[in-house]
């Protein structure tokens, strides 16, 4: 339904009658709809379905004598709709009785009845039209009791629109009381009917008349016109479902009230109030400036259709712009004064403006210009009678959304009724929820204040503001400031004869044998870090200097990690991937002047760093010279711990600085999950994790591996360096897993799946590690997640950590 503007014709001409026998054209709103059922055969999106609820005695026959007085009434609903010479015509055939097929459930259980009359609602809903052969109205009546029934009524968009509803309540009536009372009903004759109106806008709707209309939209629909872009829920699909859904909220009568009152002040009605709210979540969501939607209004500006079931509503494109930084206040009598123009001009038929659009601009506009609707509802009452029975509407969801959200305005006795209707294949309930919980909070502010600037408007409710405080209530007593080399000298020592690392040798990566591997104890790898770190700091490295780590994941790349690390410097790894021109690049933007790699890798970096190759056979003297003591160097907690590339937006590689107190506080949280310790207990977690065995299967160029890599080497435990051959390679990652058992995973759900070849249950469940898998680096399908949950092995972490600001969520 659409609320009815003041009526004012645009010329004192009546609408004429046509010629006998003349062609009847569609209007300009039918061939639209014509052209798009072409199109999609069988689309039910503009379908209106009404459904209503009789109790009382009811005449079956009188009722289905009644509808087809309506028929014989209005010719549009005996239209069909054929290819004419110029365009589609309308069919009108000669007025027949109406069939009403009575569906008795009376003789099934009680219970039964209202899931079966909401399946026939939608059933008959949801039926297409044939619009080339179908006459437009269905009926049928379903009984439940002797004087229990529904009235389902479906008639297509081409053949009626919100006002039409009343109408045809009202001739209903009319009809119903006179064939009840054994006569035929005595109804005012129609000056005109649908196709004389569709003839009339064909004739009217041209030359200077629509020119005058056109330019003032060409005005304000200049381009470039923006196109909304919500965030969604799910990814907007290709082709649109049409398939919605509903959420409801009830503004209080005090708020209404209050709503009224703002609105006079500005000089604005009800409904500008609302546009502008609607439109300032919208831009608050979009973070856009530039806003359009649509408002359906009845078009009926000629009296002589104000009798007539037909498809007259029209579509206004409200535009309004946030530049400036408004206030609510001035922004309402910005949207006020725009409105009353659109009105001025709201002749123009949606479809001509669209095509006229198209064909003005260099670029076109998209049609149909905005993808969400604000609709003020009809308030006047249904106004059906069918005797004594009592009459009201069948609530029932239909299902469908033409756009991705409309919102439907009507006022009741206890308030303001706010209906989001929602694409279901791009925004969840939660979603529209949510949406409507800050519509009513921008509604609340501005009648506070409608002083306060729009940008600033706040849009949570009082429940989300809650929920935001308990979930940030996240104060961990996690211990005194520490740096990671502290933390791994305290790890090293009180770990010493563990296993620290366990990682392929290099003949092993070469021969590809799962047995190859090469373990370092704490005390070992603690011993060789320490010597390049003393080595680094001989060579100029100083605190929070960036050190290039240029290793494939093996044990050298742990040595030379928190070797850098003891030395002070930033440790910033380099994929052995990456083309010379990349590392270069990087180097060179990070400012590092020393990298520690292998001798294979060394002669890719240029020549202006300082090369450490750890099995080079000098290099190698020289650091096995060196006493196994701390390097000599002060490191603080916001110094610099390690810097990872991104590729952000533009392709082109961006350094991210990562402190040793952001470092430290990730893994103290990431540590305390892994080994549940309870959220408002002291202490980091690292002490419940030195037992288990943690697998590391990515690149250490990518944040991904630090939440195995910092949890294990921190608290003592066992770290196991996968190689790209076994993580490449499902048979032999299976017999890696097999073999070590590992009890912490962290992946990417696809890598996971693509190990997983195939396997389910108990297969899939040899290859998950034991207590924790961890997945993060893309979104974690649903179907996914249910699967490694199934298998029962471990439980699992959906982690997302940012490098930019070393999160984990």
């Amino acid at each position: 339904m659409v609320v009815r503007m003041e009526s004012h014709d645009t010329t004192h001409d009546a609408i004429p009658r046509r010629s006998a026998g003349a062609v009847a054209p569609t209007s300009f709103a039918q061939e639209l709809l014509w052209l798009l059922d072409r199109s999609t055969p069988g689309l039910t999106a503009y379908n209106v379905p009404r459904a209503i609820e009789i109790r009382g005695a009811l005449d079956a026959e009188a009722l289905r004598l009644a509808l087809s007085d309506v028929v014989a009434r209005h010719e549009v609903l005996r239209t069909t709709y054929a290819a004419g010479e110029h365009g589609p015509i309308q069919v009108i055939h000669p007025a027949r009785e109406l069939a009403l097929p009575l569906l008795d459930l009376s003789d099934r259980p009680r219970a039964s009845h209202a899931a079966e009359v909401d399946r026939i609602v939608l059933e008959e809903a949801r039926k297409p039209f044939d619009l080339a052969d179908d006459e437009l109205l269905r009926a049928t009546l379903v009984r439940t009791a002797r004087e229990a029934h529904t009235l389902v009524l479906v008639s297509h968009h081409i053949a009626s629109d919100g006002w039409s509803k009343g109408v045809l309540y009202r001739d209903l009536s009319a009809a119903y009381g006179a064939r009840a009372a054994g006569r035929a009903p005595e109804l005012a004759p129609l000056p005109i009917q649908y196709a004389d109106f569709a003839a009339w806008q064909r004739d009217a709707m041209q030359g200077e008349l629509l020119e005058s209309h056109l330019a003032f939209w060409r005005e304000r629909l200049a381009a470039p016109l923006p196109v909304l872009e919500l965030p969604t829920d799910f990814p907007r699909p290709a082709v649109q479902s049409f398939d919605g859904a509903r959420q409801v909220m009830v503004l209080p009568p005090t708020l209404v009230t209050g709503l009224r009152e703002l609105g006079m002040d500005r000089g604005a009605t009800l409904y500008m109030v609302l546009l502008a709210a609607y439109q300032t979540v919208l831009h608050r969501y979009s973070g856009q400036d530039d806003v359009i939607t649509g408002s359906p209004i009845a078009g009926r500006t000629r009296a002589e259709t104000e009798g007539l079931i037909g498809y007259f509503a029209n579509i206004l494109a409200m535009r309004t712009s946030f530049a400036g930084d408004p206030t609510f206040g001035e922004l309402l009598e910005r949207i006020a004064e725009g409105a009353m123009d659109a009105f001025e001009h709201e002749e123009v038929p949606f479809e001509k403006l669209v095509l006229d659009l198209r064909e003005g601009q260099e670029t076109p506009g998209h049609a149909p210009l905005f993808r969400c609707v604000l609709t003020m509802e009809d308030t006047l009452p249904d106004q059906l009678r069918l005797g004594d029975a009592e009459v009201r509407p069948y609530t029932i969801d239909y299902g469908q959304a033409k756009f991705d959200l409309t919102l439907l305005v009507a006022e009741q006795e206890d308030g303001l009724r706010l209906g989001l209707w929602y694409r279901t294949d791009l925004f969840t309930a939660a979603y529209a929820e949510r949406f409507l919980g800050h519509l009513r909070t921008v509604l609340e502010t501005a009648v506070a204040n409608a002083d306060v600037r729009v940008d600033e408007l706040p849009l949570f409710t009082p429940a989300e503001r809650a929920a935001l405080d308990r979930w940030n209530a996240t104060d961990v007593d996690e211990g005194e400031p520490m740096t990671l080399p502290a933390l791994l000298e305290r790890a090293m020592t009180r770990a010493a004869g563990r296993p620290a690392i366990v990682a392929p040798r290099a003949s092993a990566t070469a021969a590809g044998s799962v047995a190859g591997t090469q373990v370092l104890t704490y005390a070992e790898l603690g011993a060789r870090a320490r010597q390049l770190a003393r080595h680094l700091r001989a060579c100029g490295v100083s605190a929070g200097a960036p050190v290039g780590l240029l290793l494939d994941r093996s044990a050298d790349a742990m040595v030379g990690l928190v070797g850098v690390l003891e030395a002070g410097g930033a440790y910033m790894p380099l994929s052995v991937e990456a083309p010379r021109a990349r590392l270069a690049q990087q180097l060179s933007e990070s400012g590092a002047r020393h990298v520690v790699t292998s001798a294979a890798l060394a002669d890719r970096l240029p020549a202006s760093v300082q090369v450490v190759a750890l099995d080079r056979e000098a290099d190698a003297a020289t650091l096995g010279a060196l006493e196994d003591g701390p390097a000599d160097v002060v490191i603080a907690p916001e110094d610099p711990a390690y810097v990872l590339f991104t590729s952000g937006s533009t392709g082109v590689p961006k350094g991210v600085v990562v402190t040793h107190a952001n470092a430290v506080h990730y893994a103290r949280a990431v540590s305390r999950v892994l080994a549940g310790v309870p959220a408002d207990a002291p202490g980091d977690g690292f002490a419940a994790l030195g037992e288990l065995r943690f697998g590391m299967v990515s690149t250490l160029a990518a944040d991904l591996g630090n939440t195995a890599l910092l949890p294990a080497l921190l608290s003592g435990a066992t770290l196991h360096v996968l190689g790209k051959e076994v993580t490449t390679e499902p048979a032999r990652f299976a017999e890696y897993v097999a073999v070590h058992q590992l009890d912490v995973l962290k992946a990417t759900p696809n890598h996971v799946l693509a190990l997983a070849a195939g396997r389910t249950g108990r297969e899939l469940a040899a290859i998950l590690p034991r207590k924790w898998l961890v997945l993060g680096g893309e979104a974690l399908r649903p179907d996914v997640a249910r699967a490694f949950l199934a298998a029962g092995a471990c439980r699992v972490l959906n982690h997302y950590g940012p490098t930019e600001t070393t999160v984990g969520v």
